[in-house]
């Protein structure tokens, strides 16, 4: 026999609010007065989930219409708002609901090439894409990353968008677990072809990381990047020493545009000229700089070539060399000697100190 009594019953509770496959109840033993505890245990934690998933929906419901606002995609627009992306189509369950958002995402991304768009397709199907690559990794034996292989999916997604076609709501998810299955058959087909051609001494060794680079290329690029850091380094002083030339309205040009980012005609704006004009101003205020930075770099080598008899032991000794001209040997043993000598009146001329 059920029994219920009324003194464990709570008068404010709503039974109709509840799912029937929620409700659960126990038949009370004797001296326990259970009434409907498990019942309602039931439904706190059947509410807990449903409120989060509201407040994801909502969630993406505004990341959606932030999309449609910087996209234009009505679309989006619709699935904000929690219908169909287009008339006909039916999002009555959660899996239509994300289904369409993902396909509708890739399609956009497809027609705009919009890097926000693209970010959203990668949160919402990242887990799901991994998950599917995990469960196939646990039936091979070969040692793959199943990240590396997730990076590789959404590479080739990212690379190939004109191949998508949007012409069901299970487009996007479909394609892209075909792309996620090829290409793990690739990176397994890797693995097993270098553990294949892989030859062991008589001893047992550790076998050769194939990933990590060699020391005597880790050693070159470090060297070249040592090499490519002078090289940055006395273009900058160049660069910064012919600005210096340039007229106020130049400089306060070019510092708009090209170092806060401002659009032309905001910064045309400022400077309380037409845009026509700003884009001459600036177009005059490059080729004077490019034009002095080769003139100096010219004056460089000049003075370099009288001390090629002088870089010969220097070259023996190990020294950086920056290409085969004489100013980038100049340039890669002096980084940051380059210094200016006013010798008259905006006529400024580059030698190395020391």
């Amino acid at each position: 026999m059920w029994l219920v009594h009324a003194s464990h019953v709570d008068h404010n509770f709503n039974v109709a609010s509840v799912r029937p496959d929620a409700c659960v109840i126990e038949r009370p033993r004797t001296g326990h007065a259970t009434g409907l505890a498990p019942f309602v245990m039931s439904h706190q934690l059947d509410s807990s989930a449903a409120a989060r998933r509201a407040s994801e929906r909502a969630a993406l419901a505004e990341r959606l219409g932030e999309l449609w606002e910087l996209t234009g995609d009505v679309r989006l627009h619709r699935l904000a708002r929690g219908q169909a992306p287009q008339e006909g189509h039916s999002v009555a369950t959660d899996q239509l609901y994300a289904d369409w958002v993902s396909t509708t995402l890739m399609d956009c991304y497809k027609n705009t090439g919009e890097p926000a768009v693209f970010a959203l397709l990668y949160e919402l199907n990242r887990g799901a894409f991994l998950q599917a690559i995990q469960t196939k990794l646990r039936r091979s034996f070969q040692p793959v990353d199943a990240h590396d292989v997730l990076q590789e999916v959404f590479l080739n997604i990212y690379r190939y968008p004109h191949r998508f076609h949007p012409d069901r709501a299970d487009a996007f998810r479909g394609w892209g677990h075909r792309i996620a299955r090829n290409t793990l058959l690739k990176f397994l087909k890797g693995a097993t072809r270098l553990a294949a051609f892989r030859g062991l001494d008589e001893e047992v060794v550790q076998p050769e990381d194939q990933r990590s680079p060699q020391p005597d290329r880790a050693c070159s690029e470090a060297e070249s990047a040592k090499v490519v850091n002078c090289a940055f380094l006395m273009y900058l002083q160049l660069y910064l020493l012919h600005f210096g030339k340039l007229s106020a309205r130049e400089q306060r040009a070019l510092t708009l545009v090209e170092i806060e980012g401002v659009s032309y005609r905001d910064a045309a704006a400022d400077l309380g000229i037409r845009l026509e004009n700003l884009k001459m101003v600036i177009f005059r205020g490059r080729r004077k700089i490019y034009r002095g930075m080769e003139q100096s770099l010219g004056e460089l080598g000049s003075h370099a070539d009288g001390q090629i008899g002088t870089d010969s032991r220097s070259r023996r000794s190990g020294g950086l060399v920056i290409g085969s001209s004489a100013s980038s040997r100049l340039a890669a043993r002096h980084p940051a000697s380059l210094e200016c000598r006013e010798t008259a009146p905006n006529d400024r001329r580059l030698r190395p100190s020391g």
